[in-house]
C-alpha cells in the first residue's frame, strides 16, 4: 500500500525507518543527501519543517547506480537524479541525460512502467522564448523519452515547478505493471500543445491510474488554471484556484476508474501574500483532505497557482 504523508519528524529519522520509499523534505536545498532523501530546493511557505513522506507495504532496499539513489520494493521503485549548478546552464542536455540515466536504472532492475514524475528546475520562468529554461527542459526530456521508446501514450503523471536555489533534481516512480494514463477533454493534451509554448510540448498526462495488489492510486499531474491551451485569469488568484480546482474535479470524474477520493493536496504557490486565500479555500472545501503548501514557480509566467493530488 503506498501513501503519502506530510509530518513533521526529522527527515533523517524519516529515512531510517523500513517502510519509507521516500522522504522529500521541505528545505532549501536541492542536492543528494543519499538513497531515499530528495531535497528538492522547495520550501514550504510558512514557517514550519515539514517533509512529504512516502511510505510503503514491506520492507525498502535502497541503493545507486552511477548518479542516480534508488529505494526500491517488489512492487514499487523511486530513483532520483541530480543535476549540479553547472549542468543546469545547459539545461536541455542534461536533463536528456539524467532521464536517460532513470530511465537506465528503471529498464535494469525491471520496472518498465513509470507512473508518475517530479521535476524541480532553478529558475524555470528564466530566459526569452525557446531559450526559457521550462521550454528546454522539455525539449529534453522529450528527446530521452524518445530514445527510450516511449510514446506520448505512455507518458505518465507529472509535474514541473522551479525553486530559488541552484541545481536540480528529477525523481520517478516506476512499477512492473502497466498503468492506466488520462487526459482532460478541458484541456489539449499537453504534449499536442501549438508551437507558441516551445519547440517541444510537454511530455507528460493530466492524469494516472494504476493498481497494485488490489489497492488503486489515482496520480493527478500538477493541475493548474488552464482551459483549451491557455491560461485563464491572469493576475486574478481567486479565478486561477476555481479553474484549476475545476480541471482537478473533472479528471476526478472522468480519469478515475476505481472511483479513488482525494487523499492529499501538493499546493505550488507562487506569491507568498496568495498562499493564506490558498490555504483557506481548500481547507473550507476540502477539509478531509492532507495538504503542504510550498513557494514555487510555476511553468507559465502568467499562472499563480498549481496543485497536484494524490487519491487512493
Amino acid at each position: 500500500m503506498l501513501k503519502q504523508h506530510f509530518c513533521s519528524t526529522s527527515a533523517k529519522a524519516l529515512q531510517s525507518r523500513e517502510d519509507v520509499l521516500a522522504v522529500m523534505p521541505l528545505i532549501n536545498q536541492c542536492e543528494p543527501f543519499g538513497n531515499g532523501l530528495i531535497a528538492t530546493g522547495l520550501e514550504e511557505a510558512g514557517s514550519d519543517t515539514v517533509s512529504e513522506v512516502w511510505t510503503v507495504k514491506g520492507n525498502v532496499t535502497r541503493g545507486q547506480t552511477g548518479r542516480c539513489y534508488w529505494s526500491e520494493t517488489d512492487d514499487v521503485i523511486c530513483v532520483a537524479h541530480w543535476l549540479t549548478k553547472d549542468e543546469c546552464g545547459d539545461i536541455e542536455q542534461h536533463t536528456q541525460t539524467a532521464y536517460g540515466a532513470i530511465l537506465g536504472v528503471l529498464d535494469e532492475k525491471g520496472f518498465a512502467h513509470p507512473f508518475r514524475f517530479w521535476n524541480y528546475l532553478p529558475a524555470i520562468n528564466a530566459g526569452d522564448g525557446d531559450h526559457e529554461v521550462y521550454k528546454k527542459f522539455c525539449t529534453g526530456r522529450l528527446k530521452a523519452f524518445e530514445e527510450a521508446g516511449i510514446s506520448p501514450q505512455a507518458f505518465p503523471a507529472a509535474s514541473a515547478l522551479g525553486h530559488h536555489n541552484d541545481g536540480a533534481v528529477f525523481y520517478v516512480f516506476a512499477s512492473r505493471v502497466k498503468p492506466r494514463h488520462y487526459n482532460n477533454h478541458h484541456q489539449v493534451n499537453a504534449y499536442e500543445y501549438p508551437r507558441q509554448y516551445g519547440i517541444s510540448s510537454p511530455s507528460f498526462a493530466r492524469a494516472t491510474a494504476l493498481t497494485l495488489n488490489d489497492s488503486h492510486f489515482l496520480f493527478i499531474s500538477g493541475t493548474a488554471s488552464i482551459t483549451g491551451h491557455q491560461t485563464l485569469g491572469e493576475g486574478d488568484i481567486e479565478k486561477q484556484l476555481n479553474v484549476t480546482m475545476g480541471n482537478i474535479r473533472h479528471l476526478l470524474d472522468t480519469a478515475n476508474p476505481e472511483q479513488c477520493p482525494l487523499s492529499a493536496f501538493k499546493v505550488y504557490v507562487r506569491h507568498e501574500k496568495d498562499v493564506a486565500y490558498i490555504r483557506d479555500w481548500l481547507s473550507s472545501h476540502y477539509p478531509d483532505v492532507d495538504a503542504v503548501y510550498t513557494l514555487a514557480d510555476i511553468c507559465r509566467k502568467d499562472l499563480l497557482v498549481e496543485i497536484e493530488c494524490f487519491c487512493v
